[in-house]
């Protein structure tokens, strides 16, 4: 019988307790986290009580020196990410799973990229819904579509913006220097959808929005990214908005509606609309049993760590994905439309995996 893998996690924030932890747990002959690391001790303490009496870090190079890891799960701010990587492919880690966002910009993504190159190692980013079997049903169906015409793709949820500017242990979201802002948390999966949907390279995107007063930090973010193959991504994420998840795929013959993408407890109901009688399409709902799509995305992460799987979401798929939420960022910022250029190597990385 093959043993667990043995997982190191930096970050015991609460995406490592709600999520990570559990999703291990869940998965005892495939995967353990045996050690962690917090700069907080007292986080990683608690963290460690929860989850097998993981060994406690306060410095990641210390753990991965000490600790024989088959690979590191970062669940650290988007702002740490490239630095972070780089230090642990120096450490000799092979193996990184990694929180969205992959990195701030397009350029970090690219360094990113030719590292894991140079280092011979996996990285995948830790977009979770990608693994839930309704987004699986989804890609199944996409040849039923004819050619995709446009990707809809919504996370917004309103945040009152009440906690004190000044208090710096206030949510990472909530502060600009740690890469927080509608952009690296909920845009970001609107991106990434268009860009698994669309199955084209962003070429341009222009954006409208605002930020906030209170935390600097852009708030607001609706926009439009226009693909090499014709598709339209349209972005629609906002923290003064009620909540909302909502992922459509258009082509001209069926749209596929999903109410509920991103965050999905419970059933999900899949809406296959057809073109019926005009104004109003049929529509047939399938429903798609609950998941965790954490425990499907260790599973994947375990998977290819051994050789028995290919990444769910290869890392050029994700740096391609930055390039363009970085464009509708510097649209936003400077009132225009932007060209997107992806490097060749990136371009070629993402056609070889379709």
């Amino acid at each position: 019988m093959t043993s667990p893998l043995r997982l190191g996690i930096i970050g015991c924030g609460a995406i490592a307790r709600v999520a990570h932890g559990p999703a291990a747990r869940a998965l005892p002959d495939q995967a353990r986290f045996t050690a962690c690391c917090d700069v907080r001790r007292e986080a990683a303490e608690a963290w460690a009580a929860d989850n097998g009496g993981a060994h406690v870090y306060t410095d990641f190079a210390t753990m991965v020196r000490e600790e024989p890891l088959d690979g590191v799960l970062l669940a650290t701010w988007p702002n740490q990410h490239r630095a972070q990587i780089a230090a642990l492919l120096d450490a000799g880690v092979r193996h990184i799973l990694c929180e969205k966002s992959l990195a701030l910009t397009g350029r970090e993504g690219w360094e990113i990229f030719r590292l894991a190159q140079q280092a011979g190692a996996y990285i995948m980013e830790g977009f979770m819904y990608r693994h839930h079997p309704v987004i699986r049903r989804m890609e199944a169906l996409l040849p039923d579509l004819g050619p995709v015409d446009a990707v809809r793709a919504c996370f917004s949820s309103h945040d009152p913006e009440v906690e004190d500017p000044d208090n710096t242990a206030r949510d990472w979201r909530q502060r600009k220097e740690c890469g927080g802002g509608i952009p690296y948390d909920f845009a970001c999966y609107a991106v990434n959808a268009c860009g698994l949907f669309s199955g084209g390279v962003p070429v341009r995107a222009f954006a409208v929005g605002g930020e906030s007063p209170v935390y600097g930090t852009i708030n607001r973010l609706y926009g439009m990214i226009q693909y090499a193959n014709g598709c339209v991504g349209i972005i629609e994420s906002s923290k003064k908005a009620t909540m909302s998840q909502e992922l459509e795929v258009t082509g001209p013959l069926r749209t596929l509606y999903l109410p509920v993408a991103w965050t999905i407890h419970g059933d999900s109901l899949l809406a296959v609309k057809d073109e019926g009688p005009w104004p109003l399409p049929t529509a047939e709902t399938e429903t798609i049993p609950d998941a965790d799509p954490y425990r499907l995305q260790l599973e994947n992460f375990a998977a290819v760590i051994r050789g028995d799987a290919a990444p769910r979401l290869p890392l050029a798929q994700s740096v391609m994905n930055v390039y363009a939420l970085e464009a509708l960022v510097v649209s936003l910022q400077e009132n225009r439309a932007v060209e997107i250029a992806v490097p060749e190597e990136i371009r070629h990385a993402v056609e070889v995996v379709v």
